[in-house]
């Protein structure tokens, strides 16, 4: 396990311009599709967490973004987004995978990524090429108000995951501290990402469309190795 900051990339490649400093390109303005390019060849699958994403969370935001630049983009659905039921949001997660037709890129958030990584510890999932992790819901440590809804997901997993991935931590997130994140991201064999100061990432952040999520989504995209491509 390794961890790295956000990406500062100068790279400039289609120039719209050439006039020296000035040059640019459409994917340099455009997170959109730089993201959208990054994430072609894989099918991705939202897949929210506790209450869900509402039209302000950065999940929201990105699926409408990457769909209008030609993604294929997935949501998971549950029959109950404030009381999980960790086996009803398992069938909701492989309900949602079994609809996809490529190698898939999971982008889940809080309770969300918990989810991914008990299933994936338990079935495997071999259609997944890697997993983006937002805040993952510490579970066997957060004390607040929500733990009875979500303490039977427990246990969180302590083994490599069965596929490349990502964790992106803040540093103020009441549900998860830098510290039981960067064990998570030892246990799982995940890359580490300092989110910065920006809460729990979730409906309530103010961050609008997380611009620097969304490069460190295309850029872990974009470093996946060839055979995860496969069909």
């Amino acid at each position: 396990m390794s961890s790295f900051n956000l990406p500062h990339d100068d790279t400039r490649t289609d120039p719209v311009t050439t006039y020296g400093f000035l040059r640019t390109s459409i994917q340099d303005i455009d997170p959109g599709a730089k993201a959208a390019a990054a994430l072609a060849s894989y099918d991705v699958v939202m897949v929210p967490g506790l209450d869900g994403s509402n039209t302000r969370h950065w999940q929201s935001r990105w699926e409408i973004l990457l769909q209008q630049h030609g993604a294929s983009v997935y949501r998971v659905q549950q029959n109950d987004w404030t009381q999980p039921f960790y086996p009803a949001w398992k069938q909701g997660l492989l309900s949602t995978m079994r609809q996809t037709h490529r190698r898939v890129i999971l982008v889940a958030h809080s309770l969300g990524a918990i989810l991914v990584a008990r299933v994936a510890a338990e079935e495997g999932l071999p259609e997944v090429a890697g997993a983006f992790l937002v805040a993952p819901a510490d579970i066997e440590e957060y004390e607040g108000p929500a733990i009875t809804r979500i303490k039977a997901f427990e246990p969180l997993p302590g083994k490599p995951l069965p596929f490349p991935a990502v964790i992106m931590a803040s540093e103020n997130d009441e549900w998860l501290s830098l510290s039981r994140a960067r064990l998570l991201a030892t246990e799982w064999n995940a890359e580490l990402v300092n989110a910065g100061t920006v809460g729990h990432v979730g409906n309530v952040a103010s961050i609008g469309m997380w611009n620097e999520g969304l490069s460190v989504l295309a850029q872990f995209a974009d470093n996946l190795s060839p055979r995860t491509r496969a069909c």
